[in-house]
């Protein structure tokens, strides 16, 4: 958990990526007058920054180093996933704070911090799985943003299932799955 830390906090991107999820979120909140409407802006940065944070390492080859200095693949990923959700949910929180300042109700103000960290999870497992980080990024990304598109044209069990307008058990067992593919992988 520690070097994950290290890695985050001394990667410039990384930095970047969270100040414009805050920044996009809040400042969209504000500038349409709808406390959370910043979420499906905020979400873009936060699947980028959850993709880096795993893919990054392939790119420049010190996933092997990680790797022989904690063997467990596992304990690897779920560091990686902790670290990012619990940045992003930092992140975040700026959004909530806001919200709630706007009038927004406490729980979907939570809801929007629990979105966030959760699309970061599923980005973070997305990246193991395929270890590139413009297909994870694209696949991330269109996995958000193609079925509200498309749900017009498709059964309503697309709406369910999308990560993006599905309930959050939902998100989260995508994130889960994601986690748990990329774990498999991974090993």
């Amino acid at each position: 958990m520690r070097a994950e830390w290290t890695k985050l906090r001394t990667t410039s991107g990384a930095a970047w990526l969270l100040a414009v999820t805050a920044i996009v979120s809040v400042g969209l909140s504000v500038a349409v007058k709808t406390p959370l409407i910043g979420v499906y802006a905020g979400q873009a940065p936060v699947a980028v920054l959850g993709v880096l944070v795993v893919s990054g390492e392939y790119s420049n080859g010190l996933i092997g180093t990680t790797l022989t200095a904690v063997p467990s693949r596992a304990a690897v990923l779920a560091a990686k996933a902790t670290v990012v959700g619990t940045a992003v949910a930092g992140a975040a929180s700026m959004l909530a704070l806001a919200a709630l300042m706007a009038g927004a109700a406490p729980h979907a103000t939570a809801r929007a911090v629990a979105y966030l960290t959760l699309i970061s999870v599923l980005s973070v497992g997305t990246a193991a799985v395929v270890h590139d980080s413009a297909v994870a990024i694209g696949c991330v990304l269109g996995l958000l943003y193609v079925p509200p598109v498309v749900a017009p044209l498709v059964p309503h069990v697309v709406e369910k299932l999308a990560p993006m307008t599905a309930s959050l058990p939902v998100l989260t067992s995508w994130a889960a799955g994601a986690l748990l593919l990329g774990t498999r992988l991974l090993r």
